[in-house]
């Protein structure tokens, strides 16, 4: 049998015994660690000079105007961890936004070509103008909530609901007038 002391001989110590090896030293008990008795002794190397973060990212709370100013909860956007000067941060964000702008146009076009073909639709709206006026309510409220409300137009539901009200009401405007 193997046990701890009879160890058979190793290609590392060809054969010696090494009775004077010394253990590694035991790590800190937490007395020990937060009474700073390492600190004084030297045994515990000092904590390294660099900032937690780079200069350029600190906002100094004091000089910014929307750092805990009590509005919602979006309201330090701008203390967000990307940069625009980053080429692909801007890159994404015009395909966003030209992606919903042609899903905006794409719709409008195909309501004002189904009111413009549609005899029957443009027979109807004719008649019903007061569907116009409903409309021209409704992308109104919606257009001042937008311009007007930051909290909802941020919110991820909230925002895509609106714009997509907003651009049902102008369509919808678009397609009155093309009649």
């Amino acid at each position: 049998q193997l046990s701890v002391n009879n160890k058979p001989p190793s290609s590392e110590g060809q054969g010696e015994k090494k009775d004077n090896a010394t253990a590694p030293p035991a790590p800190p008990t937490y007395e020990e660690a937060t009474a700073g008795e390492g600190m004084k002794s030297g045994a515990y190397p000092p904590p390294p000079s660099v900032p937690l973060h780079p200069s350029w990212a600190y906002v100094d709370p004091s000089t910014s105007p929307s750092y805990g100013s009590g509005g919602y909860p979006g309201d330090t956007e701008m203390l967000t961890t990307f940069s625009w000067d980053d080429r692909n941060v801007r890159r994404v964000f015009i395909r966003k936004v030209y992606a919903i702008l042609m899903v905006q146009l794409l719709v409008t076009v195909i309501i004002v070509a189904f009111f413009t073909f549609c005899e029957p639709v443009k027979g109807y709206i004719q008649m019903h103008s007061a569907w116009y006026w409903a409309s021209y309510a409704v992308f109104f409220v919606t257009y001042l909530i937008l311009a007007c409300c930051s909290g909802p137009r941020r919110y991820f539901p909230w925002n895509l609901i609106l714009l997509s009200i907003f651009t049902l009401s102008m369509a919808y405007l678009t397609g009155m007038l093309s009649r």
